[in-house]
């Protein structure tokens, strides 16, 4: 009998190019950080008295810091001891600056649509990096994928115009092989796009920025001894035992009775979450109301949604029928993982992770706390702003399966990028509409899959597991509610048909060489990437 868990063997293989041998330049390149505001007052929950630590609002300082990109700035991808954690701070692997007087880490950039970014990475981390950005609509000079990796003691810059609606995206670390760990140790940061539609809506909506309209990086961490974090070169699906929320573990967040807006991120390199809002004791409706790329036309009522890593979500939630002392959980609630790939064999993947919930566990990720303050009636627009219809009339498909191979590579098609490394696996033509058709082996688990360079719609969703087609809302096509925007990353669950289609119009000339790989980070670095090219 064929073991798909072997897919280990090819972990065994990957940390063959591990870190290890990194470890004195990295000891040499940690350093106490720059006068970082302190972490919040916090104790330890003895019991069941979690969530005593006051989330994290992006301020002028420190971690998530709030940068406006209206002038060119330098980020240090560096180790700086941080407070995370109670006790002592942790070694954090960071994009670090000094951004008008206030040192800054993974700082939460804002740029308008039409802006110029200009950020130069200097890299000080004692490995190649790079600064890829996420969702954005670039060229491969400015993409940050591991085709131009930014060597020890090296700067580069990324200078564009940034070209996308309004939206939360991110940016994180993406050179070969090493996506996993540097992520997980902290690189990665988010970009808030802003447009006029934006801002318009949030002035009919009324939800300042920071008070009622707050940003959730969510991400969970494998914290070692002496509070590091700790990761393992050339482990599978990297999930971690303490979950963050703007970096701080089981945060508090009081409310009004009234609407808020969250926009929630998923920065973990392979824990999918189930998020919902609970309250006496069952989730409490809200409203999706964009996706990756900005946006949606229209609010739709959902109950929950699904947040595999790299993917986000704009939700409203409203506080208003709650009475004053009451307190709703940002639940992950449980669902089948559908980890298929993975046979009984008396081997326990959760030894890699101590202490860690397994995926599809039911985590409890936050609390809000409804107080005295104004009782605002909830006014929603029945319409948000412009979608364009998707336009995949006339055209070609191309198909890719995803699966596992006997040896336990994860494959897309017949192509992995440890055996076939930089060369193009296919090419695109430059201002083609394709339909993309992604089927997952049933002999397999959910695959983020995230597209470089361009953004995408879903049109259609087949042979869908249960608790996909349970929240379908269009029945005909298969889709959810998460269907319905801009997407940048997809999940295929297995024995899942996923059809996207994509524009490949674009104003960069010559050759760009783009990713196509799935955002489980473990999978991504044991090859499951492959590149392909946009030509005239």
């Amino acid at each position: 009998m064929t073991d798909f868990s072997r897919r280990r063997l090819l972990a065994r293989f990957a940390a063959g190019i591990g870190t290890a041998w990194l470890a004195p330049s990295i000891a040499r390149a940690r350093r106490t950080a720059p006068q970082l505001p302190p972490a919040p007052a916090h104790r330890d929950p003895p019991g069941d008295d979690r969530f005593t630590r006051p989330l994290r609002i992006p301020s002028a300082d420190g971690l998530l810091a709030q940068v406006r990109l209206a002038q060119a700035i330098e980020l240090t991808a560096r180790v700086d001891v941080l407070p995370v954690f109670s006790g002592r701070a942790s070694g954090v692997w960071n994009y670090a600056g000094s951004i008008d007087g206030h040192a800054v880490a993974n700082p939460l950039l804002i740029a308008r649509r039409g802006e110029l970014l200009d950020v130069t990475l200097v890299n000080r981390l004692g490995q190649d990096t790079t600064i890829h950005w996420h969702g954005l609509r670039v060229d491969e000079a400015n993409d940050g994928s591991g085709l131009h990796p930014v060597q020890h003691g090296q700067d580069y810059r990324y200078h564009f115009r940034v070209d996308n609606r309004a939206g939360l995206y991110w940016y994180h670390a993406h050179p070969h092989f090493h996506t996993g760990e540097q992520v997980h140790n902290g690189l990665a940061g988010l970009l808030l796009v802003e447009d006029e539609e934006e801002l318009a809506l949030r002035r009919t909506l009324e939800l300042p920025w920071g008070q009622r309209d707050i940003p959730l990086l969510i991400a969970d961490k494998q914290l070692g001894s002496r509070n590091g974090l700790a990761y393992k070169a050339g482990a599978d699906d990297w999930i971690g035992n303490r979950v963050l929320v703007n970096w701080v573990p089981e945060p508090c967040f009081d409310v009004d009775p009234a609407l808020y807006r969250f926009r929630l991120a998923n920065l973990s390199n392979a824990r999918m979450f189930h998020p919902a809002f609970v309250a006496r004791g069952k989730a409490l409706p809200f409203w999706l109301i964009g996706t990756d790329g900005g946006l949606l036309d229209k609010p739709v009522r959902v109950d929950d949604c699904y947040l595999a890593p790299a993917q986000r979500l704009d939700v409203l939630v409203d506080f208003g029928g709650l009475a004053d002392g009451e307190r709703v959980l940002l639940r992950s609630l449980a669902y089948d993982p559908m980890e298929n790939d993975a046979a009984a064999t008396g081997e326990d993947p959760m030894l890699e992770h101590p202490g860690a919930a397994p995926m599809g566990a039911e985590l409890d990720l936050m609390e809000l706390r409804v107080g005295k303050g104004p009782r605002v009636r909830a006014r929603l627009p029945a319409a948000l702003a412009r979608l364009d219809p998707v336009a995949a009339g006339g055209a070609a498909t191309r198909k890719f399966r995803v699966r596992i191979s006997d040896s336990g590579r994860w494959m897309i098609n017949d192509w992995n990028f440890l055996i076939d490394g930089h060369a193009p696996a296919f090419g695109v033509r430059r201002g083609e509409r394709e339909v993309w058709e992604f089927s997952n082996e049933f002999r397999s688990m959910p695959h983020p899959l995230h597209v470089h360079g361009f953004q995408f719609r879903v049109i259609e969703r087949r042979k869908s597991p249960k608790q996909i087609v349970s929240r379908q809302v269009d029945r005909s096509k298969g889709l959810t509610a998460q269907d319905l925007g801009l997407l940048d990353t997809v999940v295929v669950w297995p024995g899942e048909t996923v059809r996207i289609a994509i524009d490949f119009a674009q104003p960069f000339r010559g050759k760009q060489t783009y990713m196509l790989h799935c955002h489980n980070l473990e999978h991504e670095d044991q090859g499951m990437m492959v590149a392909f090219t946009v030509d005239d």
